[in-house]
């Protein structure tokens, strides 16, 4: 997912526990510590709305249509060019058993 630089800001003893806790995790840099934190309070729903995972504003709605009227046939374009790709499909094979103990294998090859 691409990442977008931003700026914060913080009061001094949260910077400096931000900066602790990037050297003590090894990260490679602060903006990493703290994406992961953010990362991680969405995904285990900390905090006082824990309910809250919105996308609003996160999607681009083309101008050319934006009541989405042609969204159906563009979805139906997807699945429709989607089922014209080569599958790939193999049977699993049988279950041989386990070696014995003690018993020697033959080499193939």
């Amino acid at each position: 997912m691409p990442k977008r630089g931003i700026s914060v800001t913080l009061r001094d003893d949260n910077l400096l526990w931000l900066k602790s806790r990037t050297m003590a995790a090894k990260k490679r840099s602060l903006s990493e510590t703290l994406d992961d934190l953010v990362t991680a309070a969405r995904a285990g729903g900390s905090g006082p709305i824990a309910g809250v995972k919105s996308v609003a504003g996160t999607i681009d709605i083309s101008d050319d249509d934006p009541g989405l009227e042609k969204a159906d046939d563009h979805i139906r374009g997807l699945v429709r060019s989607s089922l014209t790709l080569p599958v790939l499909v193999r049977e699993a094979l049988p279950d041989r058993g386990a070696a014995k103990p003690g018993a020697k294998r033959r080499r193939r090859g």
